[in-house]
């Protein structure tokens, strides 16, 4: 199981650090300040003393400072958690197959399922498979298709393909209007890491399909 966090996480130990570091936790800020009024009431004018007023300000003033710095040490602890917590919520995903959205992949010598998703009816739909040389080596041809998903496979043998890099177009015809629509290919999940600066569970899956956001995953099998 192959299940990381990245370099990232320096981001949030770098940010505990000072937030915990000598001198800038609620403790040693809240000593200075009694250090402070305790030298102020000392050294105050004993024909003018400080109005009592004004320590009452002070203390509540600090008492916002205090409660401020717990809730940043709140949220670094947190933010560690929820981390930690997604790590863990993720880890069960590597090992299986993820539908995501592609144009181009790599295979060998075993089928890729895939699907293309539509907006609306066709009168016609089909699949060029396009090799590293920009060269239609195939077409997939599937003919009228409701709208909403329409599943297909990619295989090697059926269809003549070396192993290598493809991409794949979806071409849709109604009457003398044609388009693209969108694909998605099949994939095993590799590997899940996390990237703490945006908070996004990443997943790397193989035939090439690179890594992208678990969020962009449609299925999983």
């Amino acid at each position: 199981m192959n299940v990381t966090s990245t370099s990232n996480n320096s981001d949030v130990a770098s940010s505990a650090d000072v937030m915990n570091s000598p001198g800038n936790d609620a403790a040693a800020i809240k000593n200075e300040f009694m250090t402070l009024m305790i030298a102020q009431i000392k050294n105050q004018d004993p024909t003018n003393p400080i109005d009592g007023t004004e320590y009452v300000t002070q203390l509540a003033q600090f008492s916002q400072v205090e409660s401020l710095e717990q809730m940043r040490a709140n949220q670094s602890s947190q933010m560690v958690m929820m981390e930690n917590l997604g790590i863990v919520q993720s880890a069960h995903l590597v090992g299986k197959n993820a539908m995501v959205p592609a144009t181009e992949f790599n295979i060998e010598d075993k089928p890729l399922d895939g699907k293309v998703y539509l907006g609306s009816a066709v009168e016609n739909l089909s699949i060029d498979l396009v090799d590293e040389f920009g060269d239609v080596v195939h077409t997939i041809e599937l003919g009228s298709q409701e709208a909403g998903d329409t599943a297909f496979t990619i295989d090697p043998a059926a269809h003549g393909l070396t192993p290598g890099d493809y991409s794949i177009v979806a071409n849709t015809t109604n009457g003398e209007v044609t388009a693209t629509a969108d694909t998605f290919l099949k994939a095993e999940i590799e590997k899940i890491h996390f990237v703490s600066a945006s908070g996004m569970m990443m997943a790397e899956l193989g035939n090439g399909l690179g890594t992208l956001s678990v969020l962009e995953i449609s299925e999983v099998s």
